[in-house]
């Protein structure tokens, strides 16, 4: 066994600093057992006292770490050493001073080696930082090995195309294209190259210059905000919205439409992978979507059947007024129902305006229909008809209370029931007084042809015209008054001037009606929307001021400005047709024609038209200038100046021009 003590003792025979029992000068070497130790000392108790010759002085006893593995010390299972070891104090291991100096020496081996490969690592890191190492691609264009202002320059060229061009981007079923630069995407070919160049000791971009550094990403610029809006525009036209649950009637039967999800662009997802792929990934772009759910979805559809529409349908209301009933079939029922949706239900609504029709066809005594009140031209100009009110079924008070009844599934309680009410005109006579209508604010009359063909449609023009109503800010146009232009609607065919030529059409002459509308308006001051004059300057007709009219292409529009209703009073005369228009005159107008100018001369002309009239030619082209100035209250309101150019009256000979070998024959003759 050995043992170790903190202090070694000097006496000899005492145990060693290793745990063996020192041997004497003289003794056997060989390490006695604990057993043996024991005998001896007992043997040593018994026996007679011998002196013993002093030991040699001990040496120190070196430190337990001092004690190199593997090497005896007289240990355990050991030889204690040679004799003149022992002899010598014991020493029988390396020194301890030798072993600390072998392993400095290693360290400063080990430390000198490192500081010369890494500077050796950085000196290459330093050497090659200039260059693009080798292998190396960005978006598929090679700069492997070139100096950094040449892989600018090649990287700038290569994109130059790519980073113009549309981006295909797809998501869903839906496709499209993104414009990089309206969406501020743009290659910065300075950066991309910076990340692989100039010192760095990145073992990645050192060990490229030696292996190559293959495909590397493109830094990009991205203006956020235009690329938010050009992601955002293109949701907005490519987004597919979901499908709504809808319930229609139709043919007295409920018609289903299914709901189904939409799908829609995750704009700040797809913004986040265009700024990072919008050069390099596969075409089309995959952009991220989500689904949209519809708000009516298939459980709202099936409440609504159930609650609402299946009830309805499930046998007739009786509407009960006064002593009087009407009943109301299924069929009738869905002819005035609608569901309508509410945000996320849907809601079983009456039309009460369509269920007093179908109840008061049943029962026509009941109720007296309102009048409205009107404005009628007499011998001494508007007058009012008053309004008058009615007696009859309250429209909304019918659609509840038909409602109320019709969702009910119990046969006894399927009726409903009301009583009559006044119902009052939509247009009551204190609506008709406030408009106004009282004074003449714009009068025109044009003298017209002898021509019983065309004065029929003059004739008919002005009926429909007569007595129309403009309300104040609405607009009249011509043609929605006259329409039909039809035989049926009064009208013949009869003269009229089509690319410059005279030819006949149903309606001719109706021009004259319109510019005498327009010129009456022109005059009260009213807006003028649209107007044309003719090509050619008709003599009965203000020059410069005047419209003509062709449907469906060419219309006349003036707007009441005024504030106050305008009554349109329109006939013919042996002589003249007449516009005149009736309100509350609030404007003062005054307008000024200049003197023609641009005079051109009237030429022969060809035309070859199966429909040919010849003319034998007229008066010359001119171009001519008219100002008006609307005010009201002393303040100018408009004041605007129409130039016209009217073209000559040519002489027209219908079939096709001579050829040059005619005119010099005729000019030989």
């Amino acid at each position: 066994m050995r043992h170790e003590h903190d202090t070694p003792d000097t006496a000899a025979g005492t145990d060693g600093p290793d745990g063996s029992e020192e041997a004497q000068q003289g003794a056997t070497p060989a390490e006695p057992t604990d057993a043996a130790a024991t005998q001896v000392i007992d043997a040593q108790v018994a026996e007679p006292e011998v002196p013993v010759e002093p030991a040699a002085a001990a040496e120190p006893a070196p430190d337990l770490d001092d004690v190199v593995a593997g090497e005896s010390a007289g240990g355990r299972d050991e030889p204690a050493g040679d004799e003149s070891a022992v002899a010598a104090g014991g020493k029988g291991r390396k020194p301890k001073g030798k072993r600390t100096g072998r392993a400095k020496k290693a360290l400063i081996w080990t430390a000198a080696v490192i500081v010369v490969l890494a500077g050796a690592y950085a000196a290459g890191a330093w050497f090659l930082g200039d260059r693009v190492p080798g292998d190396t691609r960005v978006a598929g264009v090679d700069i492997s090995g070139l100096a950094v202002d040449d892989a600018v320059r090649t990287l700038d060229e290569g994109l130059a195309e790519a980073r113009i061009s549309p981006v295909p981007v797809a998501y869903g079923d839906a496709s499209g294209e993104l414009d990089p630069t309206t969406a501020g995407l743009d290659v910065d070919a300075e950066a991309t190259v910076a990340r692989i160049t100039g010192f760095t000791l990145d073992p990645r971009v050192v060990l490229g210059h030696v292996f190559g550094l293959g495909d590397q990403p493109v830094v990009s610029t991205v203006d956020e905000a235009a690329l938010d809006a050009a992601v955002a525009a293109l949701a907005q036209s490519l987004d597919v919205p979901p499908t709504e649950g809808v319930i229609e009637f139709v043919d007295g039967a409920a018609a289903i439409t299914e709901p189904a999800d939409g799908v829609g662009l995750d704009v700040e997802g797809a913004s986040e992978v265009l700024a990072a792929e919008w050069l390099t990934a596969p075409r089309p772009l995959e952009l991220p979507s989500e689904a949209t759910s519809p708000t009516v979805d298939s459980d709202v559809i099936a409440a609504a059947m159930t609650e609402q529409v299946e009830p309805m349908l499930s046998g007739p209301v009786t509407v009960a007024v006064n002593d009087t009933t009407a009943e109301l079939t299924p069929a009738e029922l869905a002819s005035a129902a609608t569901i309508a949706v509410d945000g996320a239900t849907l809601t079983l609504t009456m039309d009460g305006m369509a269920l007093g029709d179908l109840v008061t066809t049943k029962v026509p005594s009941i109720g007296e229909t309102p009048k409205d009140a009107q404005i009628v031209l007499g011998d001494n100009g508007p007058t009012i008809v008053p309004a008058v009110t009615g007696t009859g079924l309250d429209p909304a008070a019918l659609a509840e209370t038909v409602r109320a009844a019709a969702v009910n599934p119990d046969p006894a309680a399927r009726t409903a029931t009301l009583e009559l009410t006044q119902t009052e005109a939509e247009f009551s006579t204190a609506d008709a007084e406030a408009l106004g209508v009282t004074e003449v604010i714009g009068t025109y009359a044009t003298p017209y042809p002898h021509d019983p063909t065309r004065t029929q449609n003059l004739l008919a023009g002005t009926a429909h015209i007569n007595g129309t109503l403009v309300l104040p800010g609405e607009q009249f146009s011509l043609l929605d008054a006259l329409r039909p232009i039809t035989s049926a609607n009064g009208y013949s065919v009869s003269g009229v001037v089509v690319n410059g030529f005279e030819s006949e059409a149903i309606g001719g002459g109706l021009s004259q009606v319109s510019t005498t509308s327009f010129n009456a308006g022109f005059e009260a001051g009213l807006t003028d929307v649209t107007h044309q004059p003719h090509s050619r300057w008709f003599s009965r007709y203000p020059e410069g001021r005047e419209a003509t009219v062709y449907d469906p292409s060419i219309d006349m529009v003036w707007e009441n400005n005024t504030g106050y209703g305008v009554l349109i009073q329109a006939y013919v005369t042996d002589d003249e047709v007449v516009v005149t228009l009736w309100g509350t005159d609030v404007f003062d107008v005054n307008i000024t024609t200049g003197s023609r100018y641009n005079f051109t001369s009237p030429q022969t002309v060809y035309n070859t038209s199966a429909n040919c009239t010849p003319e034998r030619g007229g008066s010359n082209g001119f171009s001519v200038n008219v100002t008006r100035t609307v005010s009201r209250d002393g303040e100018v309101i408009t004041d605007d100046t129409y130039s016209h150019r009217y073209s000559a009256w040519n002489r027209v000979i219908c079939g096709p021009a001579p050829s040059a070998e005619d005119a010099d024959a005729d000019d030989a003759g």
